[in-house]
């Protein structure tokens, strides 16, 4: 991937991106769960901390993709900004 391997680059869009940030596939590509690096920014300045990697989150950034494949698909360039999900933190 344009990461180099590993988990998967993204921003806060949930779009694939190069490890410098600029968007990969003309930002047509998503990363949702387990295969995304989890997290946005570095420590201790996170735009978001990592997210565990267990089913719920998983559930909610593929929610924050389709949201954006929609407003794309209608031809906007404005999409919504994933967060840190609510029950990431529920084990």
């Amino acid at each position: 991937g344009p990461g180099g391997g590993g988990w998967i680059h993204f921003n806060k869009f949930m779009q694939v991106t190069r490890r410098d940030g600029s968007v990969w596939g003309d930002g047509k590509i998503f990363a949702v769960g387990d295969c995304n690096m989890g997290c946005l920014g570095s420590p201790p300045e996170w735009e978001m901390p990592p997210v565990p990697k267990i089913s719920y989150p998983g559930e909610e950034q593929a929610f924050h993709a389709c949201e954006n494949l929609i407003l794309l698909s209608k031809g906007s360039k404005k999409l919504k900004s994933t967060w840190w999900p609510w029950g990431a933190g529920m084990f």
